[in-house]
């Protein structure tokens, strides 16, 4: 289950994890947003053992939002030992985003 991200607990919980955080940077509004994130909770799932997946709104969480430059959403950025590794933007499919995964892994 994906953690909610708030500009006040960001940095606590992606800080957290001896995994990779997975952070979804999205909004209630936004269409490609709701078509990614089922996608990405199966990719979660699958990948339990390396990844965490945290959810942020970029309307409730715009401090954080202009730190990482989130100028398009969706915009999905991987984080490890609570630094950014690597992101995208916009929706991709299952298969890409599972090998985007693996190359950063």
């Amino acid at each position: 289950m994906s953690i909610i991200l708030t500009d006040d607990n960001f940095e606590k919980e992606i800080q957290k994890t001896e995994k990779l955080s997975l952070v979804d940077f999205y909004a209630t509004w936004c269409e490609p947003c709701s078509m990614l994130a089922p996608v990405l909770e199966k990719i979660e799932k699958e990948f339990e053992e390396k990844i965490v997946l945290l959810k942020a709104n970029v309307d409730d969480n715009q401090l954080n939002a202009q730190k990482f430059k989130v100028d398009r959403i969706p915009m999905v950025v991987l984080f490890k030992n609570g630094e950014p590794v690597d992101s995208f933007t916009g929706f991709k499919p299952e298969l890409e985003i599972k090998e985007w995964l693996e190359k950063n892994i």
